[in-house]
């Protein structure tokens, strides 16, 4: 996947929806975006730097736990994480299975629902 860009070359400019999204689901989130506004959406991302004061002393650490990491190949996290995926085995080594779904985006649960929970499935039985 190619660095850089914007989050707007990456999605259609015909005004059609993705295949996972419908009509009713977009009306739900309007909705919602609405009633609530964004504060509490963005409120996650204004929280990082604390974050990482309530995290540094844990600032090193590799998670052993056993572990699972699924993405969508299209996902521009995948691109500005590139680092950190590469350091999985220093800083997972307890990851168990890392998935990487072609031709799917950020939303991987939306996008490939019974795929996700597929690999969810097994995993949760390596684990068992």
């Amino acid at each position: 996947m190619p660095r850089g860009g914007r989050m707007s070359d990456r999605t259609p400019r015909d005004g059609r929806l993705p295949e996972w999204l419908s009509e009713a689901d977009l009306d739900v989130y309007a909705a919602e975006f609405e009633r609530g506004g964004m504060s509490g959406p963005l409120a996650r991302y204004r929280n990082m730097d604390r974050d990482w004061a309530d995290l540094a002393a844990w600032d090193g650490t590799p998670l052993t736990r056993p572990s699972l990491f699924v993405a969508g190949a299209l996902d521009p996290s995948l691109t500005w994480l590139a680092g950190a995926l590469d350091a999985y085995p220093v800083t997972l080594p307890g990851l168990i299975s890392s998935q990487i779904l072609k031709g799917c985006g950020h939303w991987v649960q939306q996008e490939r629902a019974e795929e996700v929970n597929e690999i969810l499935v097994d995993w949760l039985r390596q684990v068992g």
